[in-house]
C-alpha cells in the first residue's frame, strides 16, 4: 500500500514537473515570438544587462575645482543594470535604464588633525540613462541597432575633504574644508548587435562639461554591455 502511494505520488510529480517545463517552454516561445520584429511594435520589454566600463579619457590627472579625485578608478568598473525598452514602431524603441556600481568616491586626499592620511571611500554610485535604439535588420537571425541618449551619471558621489595645516613646532595653523558632486550628465552613443534575447554592445559616453576639470574639456568612457531579455510586461 505504502509502495502504490508512493508510485502514484511520484507519477503526479513528473507529471507536475512535465507539465511546468512544457508552460516554461511555451511562456518563452511566445516571448521569443513577441520579440520578432513583426509582432513586437507596441511592446514593453524588461532586460538585466551587465555593463564594464574601460578606462576613461583623457587619463590625464584632473585640475578640479573641489577634492582630488582618482576619475578612472571613479568612472571605469563593472555596473549592473535593468532596462525597460518599448517598441514604438518594429525598428524604432524608447528605453530606460538603471544603473548600479558599488565602487570609489574619493579619499587619499586630506589630512586628519594627526596629519595620517584618509582612505578612499567607497559607496553606491547610480546612473540613469534614457535613450532610443533603431534596429537594422541585416542579418537572417540577428540584427544590429544603434543607440542614442541623454545619461545622468555618478549620482551619489557627493563627498567632502578636509586638510589640515601645521608649523614646524607641530601647531595648527589653518584647516582647508572642501566639497565636491561629480555628477554629470554625458550623451550615450552606441552600436549593438541582438539575436532573440540576447544583447551585446559597444558604446560610449562623452561629455565636454564635467566637474573634474577646471575649464572644459571632453571626456568620454568606452564601455561594453551585455544584456538579456527576461520577457514582456
Amino acid at each position: 500500500m505504502i509502495f502504490k502511494i508512493k508510485t502514484m505520488t511520484f507519477k503526479y510529480l513528473l507529471l507536475f514537473a512535465l507539465s511546468f517545463v512544457l508552460f516554461s517552454s511555451y511562456a518563452q516561445e511566445q516571448d521569443i515570438n513577441y520579440l520578432a520584429p513583426e509582432n513586437r511594435s507596441g511592446q514593453l520589454f524588461f532586460k538585466l544587462s551587465s555593463e564594464y566600463r574601460i578606462t576613461p579619457l583623457p587619463t590625464t590627472s584632473p585640475s578640479s575645482q573641489f577634492v582630488f579625485v582618482n576619475t578612472d578608478l571613479q568612472n571605469s568598473g563593472v555596473a549592473l543594470a535593468f532596462s525597460l525598452d518599448m517598441f514604438i514602431t518594429k525598428n524604432l524603441s524608447l528605453g530606460f535604464s538603471n544603473s548600479f556600481r558599488y565602487d570609489y568616491l574619493g579619499g587619499s586626499e586630506g589630512f586628519e588633525n594627526d596629519g595620517q592620511s584618509r582612505p578612499a571611500n567607497r559607496g553606491l554610485i547610480i546612473g540613469y540613462h534614457f535613450y532610443l535604439d533603431y534596429h537594422f535588420k541585416i542579418f537572417k537571425k540577428s540584427e544590429l541597432y544603434v543607440r542614442v541618449g541623454r545619461s545622468l551619471l555618478n549620482r551619489g558621489t557627493e563627498i567632502k575633504s578636509q586638510k589640515t595645516f601645521f608649523n614646524p613646532s607641530g601647531e595648527v595653523i589653518g584647516t582647508v574644508r572642501n566639497s565636491g558632486d561629480y555628477a554629470y550628465e554625458p550623451w550615450n552613443w552606441g552600436i549593438g548587435w541582438k539575436k532573440r534575447k540576447v544583447e551585446i554592445m559597444l558604446a560610449f559616453y562623452t561629455s565636454g562639461n564635467t566637474e573634474y576639470f577646471s575649464e572644459q574639456q571632453n571626456y568620454i568612457i568606452p564601455y561594453f554591455k551585455f544584456s538579456y531579455n527576461l520577457g514582456r510586461l
